[in-house]
């Protein structure tokens, strides 16, 4: 795994997830789509920690002005909404796949006028606040479609899978910024497409997400990041959701 991954570990199979289950991914892109403005806000304050508030997200997607928060922040929510608006387009029209070209066409959204270049794998070096580990640059398309391919056959918990494609591209910083933002829209890709409900990373848990993401990316075992997200899932759905699914699907 390590080597198909650069460098990235963890216990495979040994996660279970109580994320509902539809069968369906149109059904899983309604449930997305319902909650896309609850989405964006987690997405940009856990993420980014972007300081707009749940009512200004909701006002932005609607595509009215709204006062009281820099351009950039204001941007990056519209940016991070027109990805989601875009993955859900792919969803319905059965055209999502785990692929280079796939994640370029939703950071071409979510990175607009933000990175350096946006829906194009960077070809200079970047490197990662207080962490040691240096994200590759040299044959780094390779590298990202080789860990998808990885991802995608080796990986049997769609949820899982998921998951691991959210740190993978984490880790290897495929572009110049937005990388966690397209990286949540690909995870949700690869749950929708499965038929599973979509999943963020809460408001309430961005110091511990932050905590535990660096010892990530200092190490390369993802261990501890999957049993924050086997959290966040439990704390997103309720028992009785999960429960009211079809118990096959787990």
């Amino acid at each position: 795994m390590k080597d198909k991954l650069n460098g990235i570990f963890w216990d495979l199979g040994n996660y279970a997830f109580r994320l509902p289950f539809v069968g369906d991914p149109k059904k899983s892109c309604a449930i997305f789509r319902k909650n896309i403005v609850e989405i964006t806000w987690n997405s940009m304050r856990s993420l980014e920690n972007n300081p707009t508030t749940l009512p200004q997200t909701a006002t932005i997607l609607a595509g009215q002005a709204v006062g009281g928060i820099s351009i950039f922040d204001l941007m990056q929510v519209k940016n991070y909404g027109d990805g989601a608006k875009a993955l859900a387009n792919l969803i319905l029209s059965d055209k999502f796949n785990l692929s280079v070209s796939v994640t370029c066409h939703l950071h071409n959204y979510v990175g607009k006028e933000d990175a350096l270049e946006w829906g194009v794998i960077r070809s200079r070096d970047v490197s990662l606040h207080n962490i040691s580990f240096v994200p590759p640059t040299k044959d780094l398309e390779n590298i990202i479609q080789n860990g998808f391919q990885f991802l995608q056959h080796e990986v049997a918990n769609p949820v899982e899978r998921a998951i691991g494609v959210f740190l993978f591209m984490a880790r290897n910083q495929p572009f110049y910024d937005a990388n966690k933002r397209t990286a949540s829209l690909m995870m949700n890709g690869c749950l929708m497409a499965n038929g599973y409900f979509p999943i963020t990373v809460l408001n309430q848990n961005s110091e511990e997400f932050h905590r535990e993401l660096g010892l990530f990316y200092e190490s390369g075992d993802a261990n501890n990041m999957f049993k924050f997200f086997q959290k966040t899932i439990q704390e997103l759905y309720s028992e009785e959701q999960y429960e009211s699914f079809p118990a096959s699907s787990r």
